[in-house]
């Protein structure tokens, strides 16, 4: 492997700076692009490029970030990876997975028809099922149906307020995601698989919200034989080469909650020795 690519925000990225560490320790060379930048040609080339680069000379490129956009703009870099794939290289996280795992209901439904256990959630466009959802589960999660470091989630137990956001959102034209707040503790598990292996996991809390981005603390945390299993086909389902897998355990049950397919590690870096951006490089070499 001679040159590897990674897709980033263009700003300062710990993650993509550890992945460039190790890619030069290999002697491999490592370019940096935004996702947003892409230009397609059909009958001419190069076929895909990205600031002059021709992107068919690189041995593997790595999505470490999606930029917002509209509809058209993210099907256009979907569709892109998904030609680069087709033309023999090497994409990573496949865009198969990133598609998968970017919408909540898709990746929730993919994980349940495969036996895996979900969160009871509701889903829909209409502010009456809405509200019939809330007075069903009580206590309830509202989440985007796309969005990551738990922007834009918000829990709700009384039935003014719901009544009040779900109106929002119907003025928004938006989607609901209802989900049953199932208490955990204030802990959720969050497990990074990387190819056939949980690399390792970690314990997150600080409210009802965990998220690392939002300055929840972390520890350690060893998952038992069933969560390994359970994160490993996990990930498999969701086609993901790499994955956080987040768990939410309440007593003797559990529930997958989502699936990541651009994790960061940062937090998980910070309670384990296993150099973790090493781990990934050397599966994308290795495979």
């Amino acid at each position: 492997m001679k040159n590897i690519g990674i897709f980033t925000s263009g700003k300062s990225d710990w993650n993509v700076q550890q992945l460039e560490g190790e890619v030069k320790k290999k002697g491999i060379s490592c370019v940096t692009f935004p996702l947003s930048e892409l230009v397609a040609r059909l009958d001419g080339k190069p076929r895909v490029s990205c600031r002059g680069y021709d992107l068919e000379e690189f041995d593997a490129l790595i999505v470490r970030w999606v930029p917002k956009g509209s509809a058209e703009q993210l099907i256009f870099r979907m569709d892109a990876l998904h030609r680069l794939e087709n033309l023999g290289i090497r994409v990573v996280n496949p865009p198969i997975a990133i598609e998968r795992c970017a919408d909540k209901f898709y990746t929730s439904s993919l994980l349940e028809d495969a036996g895996i256990p979900t969160l009871p959630t509701v889903v829909t466009e209409k502010r009456s099922e809405a509200m019939k959802a809330f007075e069903e589960f009580g206590d309830v999660i509202v989440k985007p149906l796309f969005g990551s470091l738990g922007a834009g989630m918000l829990r709700i137990t009384d039935r003014d307020l719901a009544y009040r956001t779900f109106s929002a959102l119907e003025f928004g034209r938006y989607v609901y995601f209802i989900q049953k707040f199932i208490p955990h503790n204030n802990r959720d598990i969050r497990a990074l698989v990387i190819g056939n292996e949980v690399l390792a996991a970690m314990r997150i809390g600080e409210g009802w919200k965990t998220n690392v981005s939002a300055g929840a603390k972390v520890e350690p945390y060893e998952l038992d034989d069933e969560l390994k299993e359970v994160a490993l086909k996990s990930a498999e389902i969701l086609k993901c080469e790499y994955a956080g897998v987040d768990i939410i355990k309440n007593g003797d049950k559990f529930y997958v909650a989502e699936i990541n397919a651009i994790p960061g590690w940062k937090g998980l870096q910070s309670v384990t020795r296993i150099n973790i951006a090493e781990k990934i490089i050397d599966h994308l070499v290795g495979q």
